[in-house]
This record gives C-alpha cells, structure tokens and sequence, in this order.
C-alpha cells in the first residue's frame, strides 16, 4: 500500500511538468522519476526524495508524510515470500488495505469466497500445465489473502453472475460446498452478495469483464479482471486511481 501510494503522490506532485526538466534539477536520469511513479518501480533514495521535495517546495508536515511513505514503501508484504511482486503484489497490498471492496464475477465464484476445494479445481482446470507444487502455492495465497480480508473485514459487495453458479466446478460435490461456503459469509454484516440473472440481458460489464474497485481511503484503485488472479496495474492517474488486471 505505502509503495503505491508514494507512486501516486510522486506523480501527482510533478503533475504535467517534463520529467527531463526535474531530473536536471535534482541531479537523476529522467529515467528514475519514471520508475519512482511506477508502483512496481523503484523507491527513491532517501536523498533523492528530499531534493525532490525541495524542488517542489514541499516542507514540514508534508514533507515528513513523503519520507514515512516511504519508510513504508520499504517494507515487506506477506506476499513477497510467495515470491509475489510487481502487479500482483501492489494488488493485493491495495486489497489488505482496502476499506470498501466491489467486485464483479461473470465466469466463477470471486477469489475472495471461493472454498479452498473450489480452488483447486479451478486453478486444475484454468492452468493445465501448472504443476501441484505451482496450484498449491496459488491456493495458500489465496487462503491468506482471505484471513486478512476476514481480519480486517471491509465492507465487501460483489456481484455474480449467474453462470458463475451454474458452471460445476470440480464436481457437484465440490460445487455444493462452495455455494454453501458463500451463503454463509451472506450472514456476515460487512459482506454484500448480488446474483445477477440471465434474464438480465445485455449489461455494461459484458463489455468489460470482471473487474474490481478497491477504496482505500485517499483514492480509489479500480482493476479489470482476467483470469489466474493476477494484476498488472497501470500507472497512476492524475484523478487518483489505477487500473490493473486482476482476477
């Protein structure tokens, strides 16, 4: 979360002004301020941020939040000793900090609700060529990406379509389970569950696919779903928000 949002602040800071221009001032390639607005880029040294800072004119209180980002930008996520970085690994700090998650599904249960055998199955079936070694490293993932998520609770509102339910994955037995698993984080108060209906029709999201909206307070980060739960997000807008791929 720190390293995405010392990303965006660093490029809403400069704003539309050259990069070469700030890079002769401070004394940097140009290259380095690039890698610095990049979420999965580089973190500025400590002296290199502070002759930014001072390039912009940015003292005091400001300054000091700067220099904490990046305090916790430097640190460690769980997910890093999976060997998860870049995309996937911004995308799941931004979930772990998220306050309000939104989610649309159109082909399977969200990885967020699905039963650890549903999992399986449909890492199995998705990624032929993974190995059980890979598939079980992705479920423990996974599995800790949900206990956070049940720690922290956010106020969570996702929308299924429903072939999503009617796609047997892994068996009835294991399809059974699964609906079952979801009904019942249906009781927990900070979860919102919507099936959307055939009868529905054409809709927005068939143009989009699966996608997630992630609120984490000072900006929204929205991501667009593919398959293997993967993220790769964008650069930074100006408005705050990024867009990644993510399943």
């Amino acid at each position: 979360m720190g390293r995405w949002q010392l990303a965006h602040e660093l490029a809403s800071l400069r704003g539309d002004r050259p990069r070469d221009h700030i890079a002769k001032a401070i004394d940097v390639a140009p290259s380095s301020i690039t890698r610095w607005e990049d979420p999965s880029g580089a973190i500025p040294r400590r002296r290199d941020l502070q002759a930014l800072l001072d390039f912009f004119g940015v003292a005091g209180e400001d300054a000091r939040r700067f220099m904490d980002l990046r305090e916790q930008a430097r640190e460690s996520g769980w997910w890093q000793r999976y060997g998860i970085k870049g995309g996937y690994g911004t995308y799941i700090g931004l979930e772990s900090a998220a306050r309000k998650i939104q989610r649309y599904d159109a082909v399977h249960i969200p990885g967020l609700f699905q039963a650890e055998e549903y999992q399986r199955a449909l890492m199995a079936g998705s990624m032929p060529e993974a190995g059980k070694e890979e598939i079980e490293s992705r479920v423990q993932v996974r599995m800790e990406r949900q206990r956070v998520w049940a720690e922290n609770r956010p106020q969570t509102w996702a929308i299924i379509d429903e072939a999503a339910i009617h796609r047997v994955v892994g068996g009835v037995e294991v399809m059974r389970k699964q609906l079952e698993h979801v009904v019942s984080l249906m009781e927990e108060p900070h979860v919102t569950v919507q099936l959307l209906p055939y009868e529905v029709g054409a809709h927005a999201a068939m143009e989009t696919g699966p996608f997630t909206v992630l609120d984490v307070g000072r900006a929204q980060c929205r991501s667009r779903g593919a398959t293997q739960e993967r993220a790769v997000p964008g650069r930074p807008s100006r408005g705050g928000r990024t867009r990644s791929r993510a399943r």
